[in-house]
């Protein structure tokens, strides 16, 4: 029960009647050269570990109040050791980053966001100690210095600190989810979905030995680091179906291939058109054996590297890159930028009076993304379920409704439905000639 201690006095047995208390001062009376000015009342009470807790106070009124809010804290469940909140944010944050189930490249970029924004103003606090102002001039800092993007890297991952401070009882409260503190964010920027012709004028920029990787990102949706590792034995001719088992990133100056966005493999339906578009690349350009190292979801290499016949490499005459993998900043800017300049999307580079290296200014909405975008928006405009829309771009369910992740299921009829979908958008029917009757048949367009 929760109770209040006199720390100048001490009860101790009457010398006159054994069976009498009487108090007696201490060593820290002021009268035995205490000091006057330390807390004299002490609010005792027992914690959920059955262990008696204090906090010392100046004058009894306030300790009387606090033990009883302790007391109520603990019916309620609501609560908190005062000593739980002194423990430093540092390793709170380090614990976060820890528990993180996320890929390599997701968890290196946490832990660089936290060393380089987070760490210098809060690391060395207490847990308990930050308040929402200070979170808020913290984030109009970073508003000043950094891209948007980062800023809402840090604010999330800092919101996921305190959420485990909460969690664990160590606060209250999350300073970060304070009404005060807005959360790094614009309008999202309206992406036009390509259409069809635009895309081919696109691919028809290509040079020959990249042009499938585009037609396997717009009638696949593949994401590009997806594309780029498509290897050979990945592709059901037969069933009509590809397999994505893998993806190409870099690792800070390390090139490996790992599991695709969200750590599992996916199967997707192959249009009778890509197919088509794949085995002539493939007849016209063999696929090479690629044996890189792999990575592990928790951000470690497997012992082994890991072999694929590719369909991607570089072609030209540079001994360093010749049958190498693709790689995504080297291709946007030797080959998808351009691309989009010849197919009009973006303007032409000006090499100025000197010539030299043409720079090409392009956005982000202008990337190989949007192969994906036309992908989801050609099989959803063809009536494609959500779930199998979902399914083939590689899109989690864990928050979907339980209609969607519970019974949305992904059939052959699901297969088929997009594979339609892409033929009758990304390879219309044609008319041309009969040859025998003279009159005119529709085909798919032989591009």
């Amino acid at each position: 029960m929760a109770r209040v201690k006199d720390l100048w006095h001490s009860e101790v047995k009457d010398p006159n009647d054994p069976e009498k208390t009487i108090k007696k001062k201490t060593a820290r009376h002021k009268d035995n050269g205490g000091n006057p000015k330390a807390k004299r009342w002490l609010a005792v009470w027992i914690g959920p570990d059955g262990k008696e807790k204090t906090r010392a106070f100046r004058i009894q009124p306030d300790a009387e109040k606090y033990a009883r809010k302790m007391e109520e804290d603990i019916e309620r469940g609501e609560y908190i050791d005062p000593k739980a909140g002194r423990e430093l944010l540092d390793a709170v944050a380090r614990k976060w980053l820890r528990l993180q189930a996320v890929g390599a490249n997701s968890g290196r970029r946490y832990e660089s966001v936290y060393r380089l924004h987070i760490e210098p103003t809060f690391g060395r606090r207490s847990i308990a100690s930050v308040k929402p102002s200070e979170i808020l001039e913290w984030l109009r800092g970073l508003e000043k210095t950094l891209g948007l993007s980062t800023q809402e890297m840090a604010h999330m991952v800092l919101m996921g600190v305190f959420s485990l401070a909460v969690a664990d009882k160590m606060r209250k409260d999350n300073p970060v989810g304070s009404p005060i503190v807005p959360k790094p964010r614009k309008e999202p920027a309206e992406r036009d979905p390509w259409d069809v012709p635009l895309i081919w004028s696109v691919v028809d920029a290509h040079p020959a030995p990249y042009r499938a990787a585009p037609i396997i990102a717009a009638g696949c949706g593949l994401r590009q680091g997806e594309a780029f590792a498509v290897a050979e034995e990945d592709f059901d001719f037969e069933n009509g179906r590809l397999y994505v088992r893998r993806q190409v990133i870099r690792i800070g100056t390390e090139i490996v291939f790992k599991l695709p966005k969200g750590g599992k493999e996916r199967i997707v339906p192959l249009a009778d058109g890509v197919a088509r578009e794949v085995k002539a690349h493939i007849e016209a350009y063999p696929p090479v054996s690629v044996s890189l190292p792999w990575m592990q979801e928790n951000g470690t290499l497997a012992e082994d590297e890991h072999a694929a016949r590719v369909l991607f490499v570089w072609h030209g005459k540079s001994r360093r890159t010749n049958g190498k993998c693709l790689q995504t900043s080297s291709y946007n800017d030797v080959v998808w930028k351009p691309a989009l300049a010849e197919a009009g999307v973006i303007a032409k580079p000006d090499r100025g009076p000197r010539g030299g290296t043409p720079r090409y200014v392009s956005r982000r909405a202008n990337g190989m993304h949007n192969l994906r975008h036309y992908f989801s928006t050609a099989l959803l405009d063809a009536g494609v379920s959500l779930a199998g829309v979902m399914e083939f771009m590689g899109h989690s369910k864990k928050g979907a409704p339980v209609t969607l992740g519970v019974y949305g299921h992904v059939t052959e009829e699901t297969f088929e439905s997009a594979r339609k979908a892409i033929s009758r958008s990304l390879f219309p029917l044609r008319a041309v000639q009969d040859r025998l009757s003279g009159g005119t048949v529709a085909e798919q367009a032989v591009r």
